[in-house]
């Protein structure tokens, strides 16, 4: 399975390629691309896809907190479909842009003994449409999520001791953070950093590696950085008061510090926020935090805490939880063979189908074959029993047919069944009957139960008239037709062939 995470920052645009084989991960390649703030994203990504060669997997992209609405709630229920329905309705006055205009999603911040803290995240609809259609084929990101967001919930997951900190990105020109109480994330914030920072900047920062170019400058800009920070913080407890967690009650006070970012890597940055929140400092080794393998050539590479971010959102894409702006109209339309592996598991299975079936009918086809064998040794014998002289037996049903229609014959008369319909007496009155003057010559004389067919021939069709007349006055008779007559086609023998039927009276 491979997962890439790519995050849109306010100055670069950062993709992360990993590889599950069973349990193990795998750093595929990763690209830090700058990008202007008026560069369309869009384009970024489609360049950074290409340069990563990524052509399937599954893909989350994470946004800054410049795109997004972000606000603190507390809703008087727990269940999160109620929370769903409400929350267009409680953040109607509270956007700048209409509700319907924007794209809603939140998390859990909290849960007190009758109320529910969550943080909402909005989105314009208008350019989340613009970045996909502008992605067109590039790729189809599974999840549209707050970068912040998918990092703050990893580290609060990865390290079960960090249960209250503070997550800061620092950047050449603006800083996210996310206050993490109780191992949930409670607040999202995006502070630009001071004028001073921007317009005579104390870091230079080329091919990733941040420098300071003027130490005093820098310690005075990060300090004010860190005063803004906890002016947010102050901000926040005064809005939300005391947190509740779990039955318990928290102030919202971070125990330390978690930096990432460009700025992150410089030691001064450190020391200045230890120094100016009295808090200790953590850098993460996110690589080894998660048994990451990489080669050599990326290890050298890899610029650590810039990439953080997109390295969380590629972690998130294996489980594909948190906030999600790929929903109700923007929702992923999920192809059936969108990957190799699914379509040759696919195939795999219809193949593994098709020859299940043809076992069974192979089965089926078998059983009859025995069944029909057993029949046709049964009626053999049955056969031979019923007739012993027979010794070849090649079709016993058809053969026992003939063999009864045989012994029942045609339906004869019986010489003396009554004594006027003895066959000599009906012989003898159908001589008597035909004139002498009638040519006549009988080829077939047939002699049942209830009639008499008569065939023959004569001289004339006049002569066939005469002996059905002649007949028809017998009394043994009960009707005489004529069933053909017809011309010989030699007209010089000039005879007729004709077929005289005789119905037999009863008693």
């Amino acid at each position: 399975m491979r997962s890439l995470g790519i995050d849109i920052g306010d100055g670069h645009i950062t993709g992360v390629v990993l590889e599950q084989r069973r349990r193990q991960l795998t750093m595929g390649g990763y690209r830090r691309l700058p990008m202007s703030c008026h560069a369309d994203p869009a384009e970024a990504i489609g360049q950074l896809c290409q340069e990563l060669g990524w052509k399937e997997g599954v893909c989350v992209c994470g946004l800054p907190l410049a795109l997004l609405s972000v606000r603190n709630l507390s809703l008087p229920f727990k269940d999160a479909k109620k929370i769903a329905q409400v929350l267009p309705f409680e953040l109607e006055e509270q956007l700048l842009a209409p509700v319907e205009a924007m794209v809603t999603d939140f998390s859990l911040a909290g849960k007190g003994e009758a109320e529910m803290a969550l943080i909402s995240f909005s989105l314009e609809k208008s350019w989340l449409e613009g970045l996909l259609t502008g992605l067109g084929d590039v790729v189809d990101p599974d999840m549209v999520t707050p970068a912040m967001a998918s990092l703050a919930l990893h580290l609060a997951r990865q390290d079960k001791g960090w249960s209250n900190f503070l997550l800061v990105h620092v950047d050449l020109h603006a800083c996210s953070l996310a206050l993490v109480v109780d191992g949930r994330p409670a607040l999202f914030r995006r502070l630009a950093c001071p004028e001073e920072m921007i317009l005579r900047p104390p870091f230079s920062c080329e091919q990733g590696q941040v420098k300071t170019v003027d130490p005093e400058a820098a310690i005075e800009c990060i300090s004010q950085l860190c005063r803004s920070i906890e002016r947010s913080l102050d901000y926040f407890r005064m809005e939300c008061g005391e947190v509740s967690r779990g039955g318990g009650v928290s102030d919202g006070q971070p125990s330390l510090i978690v930096l990432t970012g460009p700025l992150a890597q410089s030691t001064l940055v450190s020391e200045v926020f230890g120094a100016d929140f009295g808090l200790p400092v953590e850098e993460i080794d996110f690589l080894a935090a998660n048994g990451i393998a990489c080669a050599e050539e990326i290890q050298r590479q890899w610029q650590g805490p810039s990439c953080d971010r997109a390295l969380a959102l590629a972690l998130q894409g294996f489980k594909q939880i948190g906030v999600n702006f790929r929903k109700d109209e923007f929702a992923h339309k999920k192809v059936r063979f969108a990957s190799r592996k699914r379509l040759l598991a696919a195939v795999a299975a219809g193949v593994a189908l098709i020859l299940g079936w043809v076992a069974y009918l192979g089965y089926d086809y078998h059983s009859l074959q025995q069944q029909d064998a057993a029949q046709f040794s049964t009626m053999v014998a049955l056969y031979k029993q019923t007739f012993p002289g027979v010794t070849k037996v090649h079709d016993p049903l058809a053969e026992m047919q003939a063999r009864m229609r045989s012994l029942q014959g045609p339906a004869s008369p019986a010489l003396a069944v009554y004594s006027e319909k003895r066959v000599l007496n009906l012989l003898t009155d159908i001589s008597d009957r035909i004139p002498e003057a009638v040519s006549l010559r009988v080829s077939r004389l047939d002699i049942d139960r209830d009639s008499v067919s008569l065939k023959g021939t004569t001289d004339t069709f006049n002569g066939v008239q005469m002996i059905k007349s002649a007949l028809a006055a017998s009394p043994k008779f009960k009707a005489v037709q004529i069933v053909s007559a017809t011309a010989d086609k030699d007209k010089r023998q000039g005879t007729v062939r004709f077929e005289v039927q005789l119905q037999l009276k009863g008693l």
